[in-house]
């Protein structure tokens, strides 16, 4: 293993910048002292907000910085990943994370990491090897700053972690199925009866690929920028505190390697990236690749189950984690997990046992993909990279430089034999419900350069990802078809819109587009709460208005005048957020969207009350009823706070593409998004990649940093920086360099 040491080149205000320092500082600004031709050092600029921006000779220096870097702006992060997917949170954080750990080794993150090690590129290999390197080094010289000893890191902790990230959608699909057949007892309900005739339950209650998914995404083609080049929105709507926040960086590999984008904490090489040659980003809500089979348990052998009338044993393994105590001792805790020929036993809520079946289930070799995405450098290399097929739950878009947009449902679907209801538990005894392969990659939904010129999915289903397609979910294999089918996406169709009508795009029309607050529910809804405000009025005509009416009035007026965007200084915006907030808690149809909604004299009464609810819970709240909307939606960083625009979906939230989630009110009355757009980017595929991006709030996570919040205020006013490509265009902005150099 190669072991680099840091050396700090130089950094405005630094006691290391002396006369020699300033030479040394100015030719690396002028080029002269570039990472070796033999890959011996790696060197690291930060740009005027603390992005590292990355070169280097070979993979291992490389991944080097890399792990450095993010331990020098998010240790806790990078530690919590690299434990938590081979089972070892508990070391780090006590009891609290014991399941966590005993389900990461039920689903064996760390043994088919293991296994896919030698297996994955070797230049590959070589980035995760150093990655770890350089996270090493910074723990031997910062071991204050965690709470805890921790053991030095090592690659298959990287590669397990991923494997746990990719399999995270196919688990909680498999554990909605399971917990979709409560009302049947947990058991299996036939699709048809022995006679042919119809089941007692055809469909699940609730589709469960459909709970609420986050995250944008648009191509356009050349045909319709100014600049004639793709143009793709890479927008996840991520926690932007903890584990899962995204990481910044840009890295330069020689002529091999040049990517850009964001990656998870605990790895090495983007996910959501750009090169000279492609740029992709993902969404959630791909192709069901995961299943609950219901078990017959032999009563005198839990270890036993029934499988065509036989009993066979289970893979029974003991696992022994460690477990910090709050006095900083250690306990040893023993877990049995299980196994059967269909997958890992988990249990649902209640405690009942079932096997979870998933496509790929003994891959992990995602980051392979990836890699590969990352050093095609053309079409056809960047389709066989996407072809590999090792990716999760995920809508994949993406362009490249010789014109083409393409969007894929992904997920690893296995090929599941009819019969059967595949929303529900299915019976695990039969062999004839076990899978008979994988789908092949070819028969995934797959939308290529449409006439229309743009592809989005923000969170809708495949055949909706631009007009015109006319396939449906019987056109695929059970359960292929699945993310988000047959629902109404309201950031969807306002996305289809503005991407239908924009010509010549340019960035400024992406971001306009990327922060666009307009709420598409208020078309549907406001004109039906005007009405039955009408009817209610000329019911009431000659009463008297109370104190309440009057308020009732106020927020009518408020709703008929406003122009339904929710911009941080509209009043009918959270006029319209209240109502839809008190809607949530009404068991009737009413502030629930749909394709069409029906407009009943029950549902106007629902509405009009809902309404008053509202208007009286904002004046309780702030002693008025017209409140500016970015009074309510606040973004805090440390003791510093900001108004924010839009709005998420969760409790019937507004569902504007300038996602800002939050549903839960603090004590002082607000709601503080913890994640939703947190690294919304516009990259345009001209030559180099144009970029221009923000993070939600800064790139370090330590509040002593500058870079802790600096990006907050561009977040809040929607506005987007300019992020360099070349070492020629970050010149003028690096704030400070480093060099790693191989110890000899």
């Amino acid at each position: 293993m190669l072991h680099r040491s840091p050396q700090r080149v130089a950094q405005a205000g630094s006691p290391y910048i002396g006369s020699s320092g300033c030479l040394l500082f100015a030719l690396l600004l002028l080029g002269v002292l570039a990472p070796s031709a033999a890959g011996e050092q790696a060197t690291v600029h930060r740009d005027q907000y603390g992005t590292p921006h990355i070169w280097s000779g070979s993979y291992e220096s490389a991944g080097y910085a890399v792990g450095y870097c993010q331990c020098e702006d998010s240790l806790v992060n990078v530690m919590y990943c690299l434990y938590a997917g081979v089972g070892r949170l508990s070391e780090l954080f006590g009891s609290g994370l014991l399941a966590a750990d005993t389900e990461a080794r039920t689903l064996r993150h760390q043994t088919f990491a293991e296994q896919a090690w030698p297996d994955l590129s070797v230049p590959l290999r070589g980035l995760i090897t150093g990655y770890c390197a350089g996270v090493n080094a910074y723990l031997e010289t910062h071991r204050d700053e965690l709470p805890v000893e921790v053991a030095r890191v090592e690659p298959v902790q990287v590669v397990a972690w991923h494997r746990s990230l990719m399999k995270r959608s196919a688990v909680a699909i498999a554990k909605l199925d399971a917990e979709n057949s409560k009302a049947d007892g947990y058991r299996p309900v036939a699709r048809r009866r022995r006679d042919g005739q119809p089941g007692a339950d055809n469909k699940s209650s609730k589709h469960p690929g459909t709970q609420p998914g986050h995250s944008n995404s648009w191509a356009l083609s050349g045909a319709k920028t100014a600049s004639g080049a793709p143009m793709l929105l890479i927008d996840p709507h991520w926690p932007s505190e903890g584990h899962l926040q995204l990481y910044p960086f840009w890295l330069h590999v020689g002529d091999d390697l040049n990517v850009g984008g964001f990656g998870l904490t605990g790895t090495p090489l983007p996910g959501l990236g750009v090169t000279p040659y492609a740029t992709w980003t993902v969404t959630a809500g791909g192709a069901d690749s995961s299943d609950a089979y219901a078990l017959r348990i032999n009563p005198d052998d839990p270890h036993q189950y029934q499988l065509d009338g036989k009993w066979k044993n289970m893979d029974v393994r003991v696992e022994k984690i460690r477990v910090k105590l709050p006095d900083g001792r250690f306990e040893e805790k023993t877990r049995e997990v299980l196994e059967t020929c269909h997958g890992p036993i988990l249990k649902t809520k209640g405690g009942v046992p079932f096997a979870a079946a998933m496509g790929g289930y003994d891959r992990a070799d995602s980051l392979d993909q990836f890699f590969k995405m990352a050093t095609a450098r053309d079409t056809v290399a960047f389709k066989a990279a996407i072809a590999m097929n090792r990716l999760s739950y995920f809508n994949l878009m993406w362009a490249t430089t010789e014109g083409d947009i393409g969007y894929v449902q992904t997920g690893q679907a296995p090929l599941r034999p009819e019969g059967f209801n595949w929303e529900k538990m299915v019976p695990g005894w039969t062999s004839d419900s076990l899978y008979k392969g994988e789908l092949p990659f070819g028969q995934l939904p797959i939308v290529e350069n449409p006439l229309t010129g743009f592809l989005q999915n923000c969170n809708v289903a495949a055949n909706v990802v631009t007009p015109g397609l006319t396939f449906t979910k019987n056109d695929f294999a059970p359960n292929v078809l699945y993310g988000h089918y047959a629902q109404y996406r309201a950031r969807g169709a306002r996305a289809t819109r503005l991407l239908t009508e924009v010509e010549q795009a340019t960035i400024e029309d992406g971001r306009r587009i990327a922060f666009d607050a307009y709420v598409p529910p208020a078309d549907l809804w406001v004109p039906v709460i005007l009405q039955a405000y009408a009817e209610h009025r000329r019911e009431a005509e000659n009463g008297t208005q109370t104190e309440a009416d009057q308020r009732l009035a106020t927020a009518v007026r408020l709703l008929g005048t406003w122009n339904r965007y929710a911009t941080r200084h509209s009043t009918g915006a959270t006029v319209f957020r209240f109502w839809r907030l008190a809607c949530n808690e009404l068991t009737s149809s009413v502030g629930r969207d749909r394709f069409v909604i029906a407009n009943t004299p029950g549902v106007r009464q629902d509405a009009l009350r809902a309404l008053r609810q509202a208007a009286e819970r904002i004046h309780a709240k702030y002693g008025k009823v017209a409140v500016a909307w970015g009074d309510v939606k606040r973004m805090r960083r440390g003791d510093v706070e900001w108004p924010l625009s839009g709005d998420g979906l969760g409790k019937l939230g507004m569902d504007t593409l300038r996602a800002t989630p939050a549903d839960r009110f603090d004590d002082q009355h607000k709601l503080i998004p913890r994640g939703g757009q947190c690294v919304t980017t516009v990259v345009e595929l001209t030559d180099p990649p144009r970029i221009r991006s923000v993070v939600m709030y800064g790139q370090s996570n330590k509040p002593n940093s500058p870079h802790f919040a600096d990006q907050a205020p561009l977040y809040a006013n929607e506005q987007l920086r300019e992020v360099p490509w070349t070492l020629e265009q970050l010149r003028p902005h690096i704030e400070s360099t480093r060099v790693f150099e191989t110890d000899r």
